[in-house]
């Protein structure tokens, strides 16, 4: 392994003894390069070790190397947890676990730990009993996070955890996603235990950003297939397809929190219950909010195939074409559970259209005390109607005539 030291301009000085006065020691970051070889997993362990010991460094990868793991370092994670400033460059290098019977999820970041991983894949972490768990399950499969993480051009695939967030897993952290893919990880139901946010679980504290991104086939046997969000959630730019969630609800998304989402899209994703892309159910005056965005293909076993709302939602310059529910809502469903939270949807500018519903409501269905209203969309060519409900504007066979008012130059 090759390390080379960077240290403090001062400590160098007063070592070289100039004739200055002493100035305290600031520990050296290091950085240091990983050779692709059987030592090579050991080596970028100690590489972790040493960079947190000197609050942090950056350790590069070899270029197409997979370091593999059979045996963890803790217990439960397969490298050191970051409790520094670290980052690690691969290029199309792979961290994976690769042992039969033995349980550890690959990463960890501690709570004043940062973490930036630069064209990496995380895969294989396997965990589903983590001692420090109150509720005796375990969260965040390939990576959990307490503290700040950064992906760019990386990937957290195939790995699968009993408690929330198959791939990662954001605790009061705050986590990053720019280019880059969450892929076919699984939060998967163990005794009782919570199974939420296949790709991704945001909590109450915790802050989620992804930008350029894919999150796809991941499965949650509750709710969120791809994303679990208590906390705050922002997207652009980013591809949810093919997430599942299979016995609850939001299949790409389920939000609990305030989540803000523009220029996305939401293909093929499936929930058993509500919401085939996205089911919005937050507390208090927290919101969802999408813009340009496109929805299509997604299936939700009972209500709303695309979205399903129970709070307050506002959609902007966007198409809901061709989802389906097996009950109500082909395209929208708008549902109030409590009156004491009002439950509103706003639709800015958007089509719903070419959605099917095997009851009502084949492009919104909206339920007594729900409110929607519709500025300068269109609601058309659903079935087996455009509205159930009342949903002013919206008549059951026609377009809405209104439309939106032409730029002044």
């Amino acid at each position: 392994m090759k390390k080379r030291l960077v240290l403090a301009g001062s400590a160098l000085v007063a070592s070289l003894g100039l004739g200055v006065s002493a100035v305290p020691a600031v520990a050296a970051q290091i950085d240091a390069s990983i050779d692709c070889d059987t030592g090579g997993s050991q080596d970028l362990i100690d590489a972790i070790n040493t960079a947190n010991l000197n609050g942090g460094g950056t350790i590069e990868l070899a270029k197409r190397c997979t370091y593999r793991f059979e045996e963890s370092y803790d217990g439960l994670n397969a490298l050191p947890p970051i409790t520094s400033n670290i980052k690690i460059v691969g290029y199309e290098s792979t961290l994976i676990r690769s042992v039969r019977g033995i349980e550890f999820r690959i990463l960890r970041v501690e709570e004043g730990g940062s973490l930036t991983l630069k064209g990496v894949t995380v895969t294989g972490g396997l965990l589903t009993v983590d001692p420090n768990d109150d509720d005796g399950g375990a969260d965040g499969g390939g990576i959990a996070n307490e503290g700040t993480l950064r992906l760019e051009k990386s990937t957290v695939a195939g790995n699968q955890v009993t408690g929330d967030g198959g791939g990662i897993s954001n605790e009061g952290g705050n986590v990053t996603l720019v280019d880059s893919r969450v892929l076919t990880n699984i939060a998967f139901d163990q005794d009782g235990d919570a199974a939420d946010g296949g790709g991704l679980s945001n909590n109450a504290a915790g802050t989620l950003t992804i930008k350029k991104s894919t999150i796809a086939g991941n499965t949650s046997e509750e709710d969120g297939g791809g994303i679990q969000n208590q906390g705050t959630l922002t997207v652009e730019g980013t591809l949810f397809s093919k997430n599942e969630a299979r016995d609850d609800d939001g299949a790409a998304i389920n939000n609990l929190g305030n989540a803000r989402i523009k220029g996305s899209e939401f293909v093929e994703n499936w929930a058993g219950v509500e919401g085939g892309a996205i089911n919005n159910d937050p507390a208090g005056n927290l919101t969802l909010e999408v813009t340009d965005s496109w929805f299509s293909r997604n299936v939700a076993g009972r209500d709303g195939g695309a979205l399903n709302n129970e709070g307050t939602a506002i959609l902007k310059e966007s198409t809901i074409k061709g989802n389906s529910a097996g009950r109500d809502g082909g395209g929208i469903n708008n549902e109030e559970e409590d009156a004491a939270d009002p439950v509103v949807l706003t639709l800015d500018d958007t089509r719903v259209t070419e959605n099917r519903a095997a009851g009502q409501g084949g492009g919104i269905n909206n339920w007594v005390g729900a409110e929607v209203i519709l500025k300068y969309s269109k609601i058309f060519d659903n079935r087996p109607d455009n509205c159930a409900g009342d949903v002013p504007g919206c008549n059951s066979n026609g377009n809405l005539a209104k439309a939106k008012p032409a730029k002044k130059n």
